[in-house]
């Protein structure tokens, strides 16, 4: 004769959900720094001819045109915009590492790499 099984139910727990802390701002240092020499030349530019020179600093060091000289200097783009990107290089490394997730686990107010 066969045997008939008996289905049983399992007792089921239900363990809480991990929960997520909120994003928190945090500002990356490597980013930030490589804006200092635009920040700088903004300055002097301010300076010198007041708000126009700082507005002036600021864009001919991103895109190399300069307003009051009307004239394209690639080499004063390359010197504000190459600090930008490896900043932004060295971020991106830092983060693929795990370094910027230790120091959220030290618990490190406001800064990453």
């Amino acid at each position: 004769m066969a045997t008939r099984a008996i289905a049983r139910r399992r007792a089921v727990r239900y363990l809480p959900r991990a929960r997520r802390r909120a994003a928190k701002m945090t500002l990356p240092l490597a980013v930030l720094a490589g804006f200092v020499p635009l920040g700088m030349r903004g300055y002097n530019g301010f300076k010198g001819n007041g708000w126009a020179g700082a507005v002036d600093g600021v864009s001919s060091g991103l895109t190399g045109y300069s307003i009051f000289e009307k004239s394209w200097h690639p080499e004063i783009m390359l010197a504000n915009v190459t600090p930008i990107l490896g900043g932004f290089l060295v971020h991106m490394i830092a983060t693929r590492l795990g370094v910027n997730r230790a120091l959220g686990r030290a618990k490190v107010p406001l800064l990453r790499i």
